[in-house]
């Protein structure tokens, strides 16, 4: 079987942390990594013209033209040769790539949103609301990472056809250490839907000496940074930058628990990672940390910083439930391994070939 698979969005091998690259470049940098075991993948991206072999059986394909026709083009011309089985594109820029190569390619089409834009809990980019209906009505299959957002996909557009498939985690990378600490971590851009200035809120609340290390660069430039770093100015608070994902480690090690506060969170792949490295995660009930966390990996609350406050309280003072979560995720994530997931992808992929 040989894939094509469009991230026009971002590129596996840009560092995680900062600017565009995120969650999404480290689910197609895994779960691609392990599917080449099965089949022969190539990932489209942006960059000079040039081919990188990453591996046996995978590529990536950097195309020079960043304008939509472009970009399509040189996917065509690469079609021409390898004769793909499938498309997967990921992201809505990218669904902007597949619904011209679905008339060209006329190879199955499936489509990962990674976040869908009319579920978000504030501001809304109505372009992009009508571009994901499009991509969602024209492609043979929706791919969602939890039941819950397949769920509200299906309701509201009911000509879709979603299934659901969860990210994965490196539960070899991320691994359980005891878990002692008295400091609480934050992983992610800083971005206003990621919720820093309600964990900050929080942190002001809870009337005892806990600190907080913030991993991660900023997303739309450095006026968000600065702004929350100046809101956090008097507080027990680390803003130590964007870190690569490899060294990630060694910050959950550290931490007792994991704060997801984000106002809109697709899936949350660090609550994944805290769970495999035994961290408990405090987040947000309405997110898709509610399909991996649930309530026997974490706390999950309503939305708000005294919410946020009251679990970050319980859990600091309550070291057995730290190790009894910790111990729970820990069991949980082991479910999510990336090669599992792999194996999963597979059985889809041969099944749409087929049909």
């Amino acid at each position: 079987m040989r894939i094509c698979v469009v991230s026009y969005h971002s590129s596996p091998l840009a560092p995680v942390g900062a600017g565009k690259s995120g969650g999404m470049s480290i689910v197609i940098r895994n779960l691609y990594g392990r599917m080449a075991q099965f089949a022969d993948i190539d990932v489209f991206v942006r960059g000079s013209e040039r081919v990188i072999e990453v591996g046996p059986h995978i590529r990536i394909v950097q195309v020079e033209r960043f304008d939509v026709d472009g970009f399509a083009e040189a996917v065509v011309k690469a079609h021409a040769v390898a004769k793909y089985d499938l498309m997967h594109t990921h992201y809505w820029l990218s669904g902007v790539i597949g619904l011209q190569l679905h008339k060209l390619l006329r190879i199955p089409w499936l489509h990962s949103l990674h976040t869908v834009e009319i579920l978000k809990t504030i501001r809304q980019d109505e372009a992009r609301v009508e571009i994901e209906e499009e991509i969602m009505r024209s492609c043979d299959l929706v791919m969602s990472p939890t039941d819950q957002e397949a769920t509200a996909i299906r309701e509201m557009y009911p000509g879709a056809r979603v299934i659901a498939v969860p990210h994965g985690v490196d539960t070899c990378q991320f691994t359980p250490t005891p878990n002692g600490h008295k400091n609480i971590l934050f992983v992610g851009r800083i971005d206003p839907i990621k919720g820093i200035d309600l964990l900050i809120e929080a942190l002001r609340m809870l009337q005892q000496d806990i600190e907080l290390t913030v991993v991660g660069g900023h997303a739309k430039g450095a006026r968000d940074s600065a702004s929350i770093e100046s809101y956090a100015a008097d507080l027990p608070v680390q803003f130590v930058g964007q870190v690569r994902h490899d060294d990630l480690r060694e910050y959950y090690e550290k931490s007792a628990v994991l704060v997801v506060p984000s106002y809109y969170e697709s899936f949350g792949l660090v609550g994944l990672e805290a769970m495999a490295s035994a961290r408990p995660v405090v987040g947000f009930n309405h997110t898709g940390l509610q399909a991996t966390v649930g309530d026997d990996a974490g706390i999950l609350v309503d939305m708000g910083s005294r919410n946020l406050a009251w679990a970050i309280d319980l859990l600091m003072n309550d070291h057995g439930l730290r190790q009894r979560l910790g111990r729970q995720g820990r069991s949980k994530s082991l479910n999510y391994d990336w090669m599992k997931i792999a194996r999963v992808y597979k059985e889809v992929y041969e099944k749409i070939v087929q049909e």
